[in-house]
């Protein structure tokens, strides 16, 4: 794993920031998105602009980016990425503040866009064996019956998790053999056959095994091996699927210990930061690249749209 002292190095002012962003942008060397031409003048005036020495057309190495029209220095993005990146526990806006000498709002806004574009490819779903569930997040505890219902200030979420065999000689998760694998997040409006099933779809390749509860709205699964179990009661679901309640029981531990717990509003944003960095959790090491590769390729969301409610992917509570 690079230290941040090697990483603040390597990006040790805007100049080397922007030739990242470059790099990113054009891996085989600038070319023109109008002519195609692959000379460029970089202007000192405006340092993150290339103009095409053939036509002039102008390209900003920040348009179509979460850093569009920023007037934060990138020196300082890069250095929130990486603490966003590389700290398991997660980093709150509080922190990225003192330690970036940013004010509190720009600092929470930051954070917001970071984990807006930590979305997952869609060709790579999860395969094999799944563990599919939900749980409830916020609110007040609900006495008796589990629900699955919203109410009021909960929000509830779905996660699917794949169940790889632990390495020989490894006793696995609760002593089943087991590990897991990727996961993948989302915030649902309700449990349904259609929402349920949507969200395995997008995320689980056809012929996988899922294994869930009993619930109705695990119906309807024919393109998947579908193995359906009856809990008798709450307490056998972490016996029956050991891996995705502790899972759960991680997340939760996530939002409420570092950011001491956070609205319905922004949740689908802080699923998918710690999503992005579970799945990459044997990577670590590369993680200031994946994140900033995200950074280029994910347009930026507003303080309009954030404080209004946007979802994560401008449309529905899917964060997967």
């Amino acid at each position: 794993m690079s230290s941040f002292f090697a990483f603040c190095n390597t990006y040790s002012d805007e100049a080397a920031c922007i030739k990242a962003l470059a790099d990113i942008r054009w891996p085989g060397g600038f070319v023109c998105d109008k002519c195609q031409h692959d000379k460029s003048y970089h202007l000192d005036s405006r340092p993150r602009i290339y103009e095409c020495a053939n036509c002039g057309h102008q390209h900003s190495v920040t348009a179509g980016t979460i850093f569009h029209k920023t007037r934060t220095p990138l020196r300082k993005w890069f250095m929130a990425m990486y603490l966003i990146g590389h700290d398991k526990r997660g980093v709150s806006a509080l922190m990225i503040s003192n330690e970036l000498s940013l004010r509190y709002e720009s600092a929470w806004l930051m954070c917001h866009k970071i984990r807006h574009a930590l979305t997952e490819r869609d060709e790579f779903r999860l395969r094999d064996f799944i563990e599919v569930d939900e749980t409830f997040y916020g609110g007040r505890r609900q006495k008796g019956n589990r629900g699955r219902h919203h109410g009021g200030s909960k929000a509830l979420v779905v996660m699917a998790v794949e169940k790889t065999l632990a390495p020989k000689g490894k006793r696995g998760i609760k002593g089943q053999a087991y590990n897991a694998g990727a996961a993948r997040i989302a915030v649902i409006n309700a449990a349904t056959a259609e929402v349920l099933g949507g969200f395995i779809r997008r995320n689980v390749r056809e012929k996988a095994w899922i294994i869930s509860d009993g619930w109705r709205g695990y119906t309807g699964l024919d393109e998947f091996r579908h193995i359906p179990t009856v809990q008798g009661s709450g307490a056998m679901a972490g016996e029956n699927m050991p891996i995705i309640h502790i899972l759960f029981s991680n997340i939760k531990a996530f939002l409420n210990g570092t950011f001491h717990g956070v609205s319905t509003k922004h949740l689908p944003r802080y699923l998918r930061e710690w999503n992005y960095r579970f799945n990459r959790r044997s990577m670590r090491g590369d993680l200031d690249t994946f994140v900033l590769r995200r950074a280029v390729s994910r347009s930026t969301i507003t303080y309009s749209e954030l404080v209004d409610g946007m979802k994560p992917d401008g449309a529905g509570d899917d964060v997967s």
